[in-house]
């Protein structure tokens, strides 16, 4: 590709690489600093967002050398450290979107929390950046007679030369390909989870539970006084039994109009109780759609750009 570009026409694939190195270096730099100076912006996707920054910022400074590294030959250390980042974190931003596409999996089919997302990091870091790292550390030392070393001219910047462009797709391209449709399939199950989830919730987002009419238990029922008069026999007697009862009957004051019975009282609790557990699962799958929302950001900006 090299031989059929022009050198102005370079010249210009060069300085639009270099400028839109830029914009991506002061993007990554603004997600850094809210990162680490917002509180409210520490959530587990937005970690995960910050972890992918480092390896974008390390991606744009191999970019902004362009053809530096060419210019100085495939076995100097410019052109090797140039290959070597390249190699390194070109397809970490796949990768970290699986990582992303598998916390949203497991928050709304395994029920997981901040602390068990979190616990995770270590995974996804080895995915991430450790297995890439081993692979890019090892083509810094083959070198054969046939084909020379792996990092070497690959027109825009030193990365994995023609004579080697297997490993393009082999450990580059196919890993990266398989991370996004894997990606793609768990954000489709994921969607419509919470599509199902929301249409089910939806009819008890915002209203009241519904009251009960209890009427008046109180109104129809009598209390019945006994009061029981004892005297000692030594006493004369004076036209009343020494011993007698007294029977009367009273209607319940209407100041227990408003009181319900018991049973009545447990049907209106568990009907409160169901209530809240609906409320609290729409608030769980309102934040999980708003969490997924963002993962999906990151996929589409991934998508365009591979």
């Amino acid at each position: 590709m090299a031989a059929e570009l022009t050198p102005p026409q370079l010249h210009a694939l060069e300085t639009t690489e270099r400028v839109a190195s830029c914009f991506s270096v002061t993007g990554t730099i603004f997600i850094m600093l809210t990162f680490t100076f917002s509180p409210t912006f520490r959530k587990p996707i937005n970690r995960l967002i910050f972890f992918a920054s480092w390896g974008n910022a390390l991606c744009n400074v191999a970019t902004l050398m362009s053809q530096s590294g060419i210019r100085a030959g495939p076995d100097s250390h410019l052109c090797q450290f140039q290959g070597f980042l390249i190699q390194m974190f070109l397809p970490a931003d796949a990768l970290w979107n699986l990582a992303m596409a598998i916390n949203v999996y497991m928050t709304l089919f395994r029920k997981y929390n901040a602390q068990q997302l979190r616990a995770l990091e270590w995974k996804y870091q080895i995915m991430c950046y450790g297995l890439p790292f081993v692979i890019a550390l090892v083509y810094l030392f083959i070198d054969t007679p046939n084909r020379g070393k792996i990092y070497g001219d690959a027109s825009l910047w030193c990365w994995i030369s023609i004579e080697w462009v297997i490993l393009r797709i082999a450990l580059v391209y196919v890993p990266a390909w398989i991370a996004i449709l894997v990606s793609f399939t768990l954000y489709a199950i994921s969607g419509r989870e919470i599509f199902q989830k929301r249409q089910q919730l939806r009819a008890f987002h915002g209203s009241p539970p519904p009251s009960a009419e209890v009427a008046n238990p109180f109104t129809s029922f009598k209390t019945t006084e006994v009061e029981i008069t004892s005297e000692l026999a030594s006493l004369p007697s004076r036209n009343h039994d020494p011993y007698s009862v007294k029977i009367s009957a009273s209607t319940k004051s209407p100041a227990f109009s408003d009181v319900a019975t018991i049973g009545d009282l447990t049907s209106t609790s568990a009907v409160a109780k169901q209530y809240r557990s609906n409320r609290a699962a729409m608030e769980a799958n309102t934040a999980a759609w708003g969490y997924t929302k963002v993962a999906l950001l990151f996929f589409v900006s991934l998508l365009i750009t591979w």
